[in-house]
């Protein structure tokens, strides 16, 4: 037979966990999103005048150097630091968070694919190394945020009508705003 005191320890576990689970979401937010807006950061500084936080790395190997060079020759670099830049100030505000995360996910993975494929450093893989844990953080906060996720994921979806775009006026609204109305 449970005693009251059973349930109390049971309700505080329970509560124990979601409070650290909570606490383990919103430390990644905020780490991956301090992480874009230093790398974006670094990029946009010399282009203002300021000096960088620390020189660009170029890759150590030579498809890596190709790659980043190729990139800031063609002037895609800059718009991915312009993305990522974008993408921590929406995460470490907590503003537009599912949407940051979809945009950051294709950016952590050419991070991920540049540092531990075409540098050769598989060792990586399982370290502290940021250019893993971006991508690791960004999967496991895609996760925490599914539920914003599961509309889109219609297997055969109607084209919307132009009335939906009344639907927009909700974007600043909370999520008990918009049930209220």
């Amino acid at each position: 037979m449970k005693t009251a005191s059973d349930n109390q320890s049971q309700d505080a576990i329970k509560i124990d966990a979601w409070f650290t689970g909570t606490l383990l979401i919103t430390f990644f937010r905020l780490m991956l999103g301090a992480w874009m807006i230093v790398n974006g950061l670094n990029h946009l500084l010399p282009m203002w005048g300021l000096p960088n936080i620390y020189p660009q790395p170029l890759g150590t190997l030579h498809l890596s150097n190709v790659m980043l060079v190729t990139m800031i020759e063609t002037g895609l670099f800059d718009y991915v630091k312009v993305a990522e830049l974008l993408v921590g100030l929406c995460l470490v505000f907590n503003r537009f968070v599912p949407l940051a995360l979809v945009i950051a996910l294709p950016l952590g993975l050419v991070v991920f694919y540049n540092s531990i494929v075409l540098n050769l450093r598989f060792e990586r893989l399982f370290s502290f190394f940021m250019a893993v844990w971006c991508t690791y953080m960004n999967v496991v906060l895609l996760l925490a945020y599914v539920k914003y996720y599961i509309p889109m994921l219609q297997f055969k979806a109607p084209v919307g009508k132009v009335e939906d775009l009344r639907l927009l006026k909700n974007i600043f609204h909370t999520e008990e705003q918009t049930k209220s109305e």
